[in-house]
C-alpha cells in the first residue's frame, strides 16, 4: 500500500509540470525572438550627433532616427533585413532625446528571428557624403 505522502508528491509534481508547460507555451514568439538595439554615430568627444533605434521586440517592429545635436548636420539611418531597406532622416536636432511621438520613425512587419542591420550616420545636407557612421545588428 502506497503512503499518502508518496501520492501527494506525485500529484504535485504532475500539477507543477503542467503549469510550467502551460507557462512556456503562453510566451508569444514576438516576446521570445526580438530585441531592441541602439547605435550612435562615431563623432565625438561630447554629445554624439545622431542615434538610431530598432525596436525588434514589437509587433510590428519600429524604427527611429534622432538628430541629437544642433550642429547643422542631419541624422541618416538605414535599417536592412532580408533584402528590404528602410531609410530615415532627421535634420532638426537640438536635443539628446528623440521626439515623442517621433516624426522620423516608421514600423514594418518583419518575420520573427530575422537579423536587422542598423547603420546611422551624419550627413551635411540632403545629399552630402555619409560620415561618422555607427553600426549594430539586432533581431526582429
Amino acid at each position: 500500500m502506497r503512503s499518502f505522502l508518496s501520492i501527494s508528491t506525485k500529484r504535485w509534481s504532475v500539477a507543477l509540470g503542467a503549469a510550467a508547460t502551460a507557462t512556456l507555451l503562453a510566451v508569444s514568439p514576438a516576446t521570445a525572438a526580438g530585441n531592441t538595439v541602439l547605435v550612435y554615430t562615431s563623432d565625438g568627444p561630447g554629445t554624439l550627433g545622431a542615434k538610431a533605434i530598432s525596436h525588434g521586440a514589437g509587433d510590428p517592429e519600429f524604427f527611429e532616427v534622432c538628430d541629437t545635436k544642433a550642429d547643422g548636420m542631419r541624422a541618416w539611418a538605414q535599417f536592412t533585413w532580408d533584402g528590404s531597406t528602410v531609410t530615415l532622416e532627421d535634420a532638426d536636432g537640438a536635443t539628446d532625446f528623440c521626439q515623442n511621438p517621433n516624426p522620423h520613425a516608421t514600423s514594418r512587419q518583419i518575420p520573427e528571428g530575422r537579423t536587422i542591420n542598423v547603420k546611422v550616420c551624419l550627413r551635411d545636407g540632403a545629399s552630402g557624403p555619409l560620415k561618422s557612421c555607427g553600426y549594430i545588428t539586432g533581431k526582429s
